[in-house]
């Protein structure tokens, strides 16, 4: 049987076909046609005995289909690069890259009207994709810079809370990863200076999103936070030690006991178990010396305080 000749458009749509491309939104985006386009051709295939469709309306190439050569056509696909009104409503949304539900609420139309217009819009090579083979996910302009993350990288920084740094662990747990994955994606989120390194009050590490991070158009605010780190001290007595000595710069043992009153064997305990803690230190040598907040004891007030507050 003598090869058919194909027009551009069933030739781009075989192709994508051979290419395992099932759906017909995913063969229209390889073969940069919309949809009314990629539903004409992949008829004229299926009448052409070169594609057919499953139970699931999946569409696949028959032997035939996986067989037949053709010449490359000379002829181009005619586009209107001209966007509709429904297209120029869509591409003043994308001020950043979203979602279609995104765009479907801003514009009051249905997340299916929506597909219809971005794929459209792809065709006229107005829009990208963050993932082809799900253009629902992330729609931007053709001409829009803003480095697109990962699903991961998406996930680990819509983890990251606004305003303290916390563990590894506990950024785990929120965006529900492996150890070895989310190490490799935090290490991809710093270098690109969304996520930093910094110092926990016990000298273990924290992560902590940087201001860049907080802008990035793919951070979730709906999605669950990493929880903070825990405290080396956390109850309300030893809070208003540390803001005492902090106020007063250093306190002695008597000043302490006169404040929060109580057994002077009892406020003594406590000083020592805040030293062992490295919260405090002696200022001197002297055995009724003052103390002093460490550097950890401050960081660990500041923490104290913000819950406090955030509570």
């Amino acid at each position: 049987m003598k090869n058919p000749i194909l027009t551009k458009s069933e030739e781009t749509c075989l192709v994508a076909l051979r290419q395992h491309k099932a759906s017909k939104t995913r063969v229209a985006i390889a073969a940069k046609l919309d949809l009314i386009q990629t539903a004409k051709a992949l008829q004229a295939l299926k009448l052409l005995g070169l594609a057919k469709q499953d139970t699931a309306m999946l569409w696949r190439t028959t032997p035939r289909g996986k067989e037949i050569r053709f010449k490359p056509s000379s002829d181009s696909v005619q586009q209107n690069n001209i966007p509709s009104p429904g297209g120029r409503r869509v591409l003043q949304v994308l001020d950043r890259p979203r979602r279609v539900v995104e765009i479907a609420e801003k514009l009051k139309v249905t997340r299916q009207r929506v597909h219809q217009l971005v794929l459209r819009l792809h065709a006229q090579g107005l829009v990208s994709f963050g993932d082809p083979d799900n253009p629902s996910w992330l729609v931007m302009r053709i001409d829009d810079t803003t480095p697109i993350l990962s699903r991961d990288e998406e996930r680990v920084l819509s983890a990251m809370p606004s305003d303290y740094a916390t563990t590894a662990d506990k950024i785990r747990a929120a965006a529900g990863m492996s150890e070895p994955s989310l190490q490799q994606t935090l290490q991809n989120l710093m270098s690109h200076d969304f996520v930093e390194l910094s110092d926990g009050i016990q000298g273990n590490q924290l992560y902590r999103i940087t201001a860049v991070g907080l802008k990035h158009a793919q951070r979730r605010h709906s999605l669950r936070r990493a929880n903070a780190p825990h405290l080396p001290v956390q109850s309300n007595r030893v809070r208003q030690v540390l803001l005492f000595i902090r106020d007063a710069e250093s306190a002695r043992i008597k000043d302490l006991n006169d404040i929060m009153g109580g057994p002077h064997n009892s406020i003594n305990s406590l000083m020592q178990y805040l030293k062992r803690k490295k919260l405090v230190e002696k200022i001197g040598q002297d055995l009724r010396a003052p103390y002093s907040l460490t550097d950890q004891g401050r960081a660990a007030l500041m923490e104290m305080e913000r819950r406090l507050v955030a509570d």
